[in-house]
């Protein structure tokens, strides 16, 4: 839990200009000296001396004062914007194409690249960084930042999808930094360390080299795999298993590619290239020894101050009801005046309606972080949620509004865990924190704890997305044995309908003269044969509805005395068995056969009735399936108003013509920031179908 304290910190941003209060003691002298004189004339008069001039000449001082203190522009609640830092700015570029999935490198070489993007980050303290992936094309997870946390979020999300085409183009990474990432005017304090295995299909050496020159960037290639031995490529199959990435009916086979590597790194004194191997290293040694005599000293342009509220409108406001209150003091014999005088005096009290609606804020954010350490999660998170909305409203601190996202997604992760035996509902919760953290991070930059809580929270929606998938290959086994299921039942029931209809044709009316006993004889043996032949088969069904009866169980967490799909198909499977085995019986003599008729057309009955159940679950766990599909194709969004959701529903009351010809559409609740972030929580689920549907345009792609 992230704690709230209000920013006390408190500055003239103007100083020099509180040399103006000297003014004040010429003033009061000239006031001073014009009241005694007019005392003089007045009593000289005959008259009475005011003893409310005095007052008023206090107000004047005192709202001259306020004036002065705000020109010289009072600040408070401090936030660091952009500071300005020199260092160089260093973009890192991984390649992601599927040869670096290769395992010569444990655990493969995609995982050793990431490992050195993250022992570069431990060295850095000025340098600005960028990040950039690329395979068949390129694209930017990160521009360049001082914010290492952020750095470290989205490179925990790169993987061979992370880009729109397969195949590996150096290019396209080039390309793709100097013209969208480095900044004009930083030319010669720029870097590009490019972490790859070779292999560059579609790259010209001539555009690649005119471009670092162009931005007289340095670049240092770092090879990846064993220069010798040829390893292969494993790859996960729609089922989760894992089998060798195959090309022409034959596996794919890649080791490091050094040769275009070095020479792309001869034409050019700005490129160094170090082939590593298969060997341990350090990538930020590797870096600084490659900056040893590269300049450092460039202090960027797009440097930052810190900023403060500005507090002068307090004192403007009060200085210029105390003016016009100097008018009216003394002046009580008028109605009107004495109302003005009131309001003017409520004007006064503006600075501490401030002051009290802050501490409302506080005290709402005591009240909900009570409710956290009392473990009211949902509570808790729905009052985070409401007073940030009321934060962003009252221009509360960045600090503030941080340690709320901050709080609620320790709420939302907690309430993910507790919804750990509904994976969906969880992953909806642990997204949501994500989200908050984000915003966190967003407000508060130097916020440490939220970009550690990014980091977990981005393992833990891995974690519950795996175990939705995980249930998904077992719902889809489920239900193609239910499915064999309902065909051996259909298969049973056909045959044991035939059996009925062939009794009931040898027995028309049991008239003694139309079946003659010794037939009745053989047709019993051959009734009673076939008959008994179908009650191993039902036993058969039976087990099987056992086994799947068992996997529903263990999909549920073995929940004592929980009804599953096969619960009642199991007890009539049982009821079908008893009457076969009557029928069995009741076959053996003609005179029995009505009573034999009468079980098999009960067996019938209940075999139509376990189908119609099997078939019923069958087609809703299909259309459960499919809305769950449904729902993770749609975004999710962080909703702060409920009053605008309420309005929502609202308007689609009555008539929907009317209420859509009528009713003005609700305002978006949401920033451009917002939809930004909400925008990275689908990152994933965006790179896996633009991976698919290009992979077919790329021929090697790997």
């Amino acid at each position: 839990m992230v704690a709230y304290r209000p920013m006390s910190d408190f500055i003239f941003q103007w100083p020099s200009l509180l040399t103006l209060l000297i003014l004040t003691i010429p003033l009061v002298w000239i006031l001073n000296r014009a009241r005694m004189k007019r005392q003089q004339v007045v009593v000289a008069l005959g008259g009475k001396s005011s003893q409310h001039r005095k007052s008023r000449d206090i107000l004047r001082t005192l709202s001259l004062i306020l004036l002065i203190l705000a020109v010289a522009r009072p600040g408070y609640a401090p936030r660091a914007e952009s500071v300005s830092r020199s260092g160089r700015d260093v973009v890192l570029a991984i390649d992601v194409s599927q040869s670096m999935l290769a395992e010569d490198l444990s655990p493969s070489r995609l995982e050793v690249a990431k490992q050195g993007v993250r022992d570069i980050l431990a060295t850095f303290e000025n340098q600005r960084v960028a990040l950039v992936v690329y395979a068949g094309s390129a694209s930017i997870l990160c521009p360049l930042t001082y914010d290492y946390d952020f750095v470290h979020y989205m490179l925990e999300q790169v993987n061979t999808r992370s880009v729109d085409f397969g195949g590996t183009a150096l290019q396209s990474a080039i390309e793709k930094t100097t013209d969208q990432v480095f900044i004009d005017g930083r030319e010669g304090v720029q870097d590009l360390i490019i972490l790859t295995d070779g292999g560059d299909h579609q790259s010209q050496t001539a555009k690649i080299i005119e471009l670092i020159e162009e931005k007289e960037a340095d670049v240092l290639l770092v090879g990846l795999g064993d220069l010798n031995v040829s390893s292969t490529i494993p790859i996960k199959d729609n089922e989760g298993k894992i089998t060798s990435l195959i090309y022409k009916n034959a596996p794919v086979l890649t080791k490091l590619e050094d040769t275009s590597l070095r020479n792309l790194a001869n034409q050019s004194n700005r490129i160094t290239y170090h082939p590593v191997g298969v060997r341990p290293f350090n990538m930020g040694q590797l870096y600084l020894a490659h900056t040893t005599n590269s300049n450092t000293e460039a202090a960027d342009s797009q440097t930052g101050i810190i900023v403060y509220q500005d507090a002068a409108i307090f004192l403007i406001i009060p200085s210029l009801v105390l003016l016009i209150l100097s008018e009216y003091w003394g002046s009580y014999s008028s109605k009107t005046n004495r109302i003005t005088a009131t309001v003017l005096l409520v004007f006064l009290s503006y600075p501490s309606n401030s002051h009290a609606a802050k501490e409302t804020f506080q005290a709402s954010f005591n009240n909900a972080t009570e409710l956290l350490n009392s473990e009211q999660w949902e509570d808790a998170a729905e009052q985070f949620s409401t007073l940030y909305d009321e934060g962003t409203e009252k221009s509360v601190s960045p600090r503030g509004l941080a340690a709320v996202q901050f709080n609620r997604g320790l709420c939302l992760i907690q309430l993910a865990e507790a919804e750990a035996a509904h994976p969906s509902l969880a992953l909806s919760y642990a997204r949501n924190a994500q989200l908050a953290f984000l915003i966190s991070k967003r407000c508060l930059p130097e916020l440490q704890r939220a970009g550690i809580r990014l980091e977990l929270t981005s393992s833990m929606i891995t974690e519950i997305e795996l175990k939705i998938a995980q249930q998904r290959l077992l719902e889809d086994e489920i239900n193609q044995q239910i499915q064999l299921l309902i065909e051996q039942l259909e298969l049973l029931l056909a045959d044991q309908q035939s059996l009925h209809h062939e009794i009931i044709e040898k027995d028309v009316k049991r008239r003694p003269k139309t079946l003659m006993p010794e037939e009745a004889i053989s047709n019993s043996i051959a009734f009673t044969k076939t008959q008994k032949s179908y009650t191993p088969r039902a036993k058969e069904i039976q087990k099987s509805m056992q086994a799947i009866d068992l996997k529903l169980k263990l999909q549920l967490n073995n929940i004592p005395d929980f009804e599953t799909l096969m619960t009642q198909p199991l007890k009539l499977i049982l009821k079908t068995q008893e009457a076969q085995t009557k029928a069995e019986n009741h076959l053996t003599a003609w005179e029995t056969w009505p009573a034999g008729r009468a079980e098999q057309q009960r067996a019938i009955t209940l075999l139509k009735e376990i189908i119609e159940l099997l078939n019923n679950d069958s087609q809703d766990s299909s259309e459960d399936s499919e809305n769950y599909e449904d729902m993770e194709d749609e975004d999710y969004e962080y909703t702060n108003d409920s009053e605008d959701s309420m309005a929502s529903s609202e308007a689609t009351q009555g008539d929907l013509a009317a209420g859509s010809e009528m009713q003005e559409l609700p305002v978006p609740n949401y920033s451009a920031d917002d939809i930004l972030l909400e925008e990275q929580g689908s990152l994933q689920f965006r790179q896996q179908k633009r991976a698919n549907a290009n992979a077919a345009k790329v021929e090697k792609d790997f």
